[in-house]
């Protein structure tokens, strides 16, 4: 069976693992991005998952007439509000794959280093394929192949991400390595030590 290509709408990313993969569960990890995209922006994509499960199992069916197929968890579903539990009106698409995917910025220029952080609004590519399995049963994954950034909401390792910013004050002055100032403030703590007592000298007998 042919695997289908596709490109979303703008959407927002929740729970990015663009940039690095998610080795909680697996030590080589996988990429992957929840985009979060209204009804009308994910009614392409929805359909053409549906169309890919049905192909699927009439391909499955055409073999084996009489097999009992069950339907494996769909790679969507609708945005719940966090305090009320209640539908949102947008929905959850899951992309993911084993390869780091291409990353653009909003003008098409490959961005070869990035740090997306939740929030980002993005355009993803993804392909639809079909599998089936006497576990899950038969279903869609999406896999994650490119995104385009067109909000970028990246990651701080710096202050900025203990909520610092610049103030007027002390900076570490260039010419002087933190080396050098550690080792400056040890000398300084070091204790001097007391003077040695002098030998009693050995009585001499007669």
């Amino acid at each position: 069976m042919s695997k289908k290509t596709f490109t979303t709408a703008k959407g927002r990313a929740d729970y990015p693992y663009i940039s690095a993969p998610d080795t909680k569960f697996d030590d080589k990890g996988h990429y992957k991005v929840n985009l979060c995209l209204s009804k009308e922006d994910a009614e392409p994509v929805i359909k053409l998952v549906q169309e890919t499960i049905l192909e699927g199992i009439k391909a499955l069916k055409k073999d084996k007439p009489n097999m009992d197929i069950k339907q494996a968890p769909l790679p969507f579903h609708d945005e719940l509000d966090k305090e009320t539990n209640e539908p949102t009106g947008n929905v959850i698409i899951k992309f993911k794959s084993q390869y780091k995917p291409a990353v653009f910025d909003s003008k098409g220029n490959l961005m070869t280093q990035s740090n997306i952080y939740g929030g980002s609004i993005l355009k993803v590519g993804g392909l639809c394929s079909f599998y089936h399995t006497k576990m899950l049963g038969a279903g869609v994954s999406i896999r994650l192949s490119a995104v385009q950034i067109i909000e970028y909401v990246e990651g701080s390792q710096g202050a900025e991400k203990f909520g610092f910013v610049e103030e007027e004050g002390f900076t570490l002055s260039e010419d002087v390595s933190t080396s050098e100032t550690s080792s400056a403030a040890a000398a300084a703590e070091e204790p001097t030590p007391a003077p040695a007592k002098p030998k009693a000298e050995q009585a001499i007998k007669p």
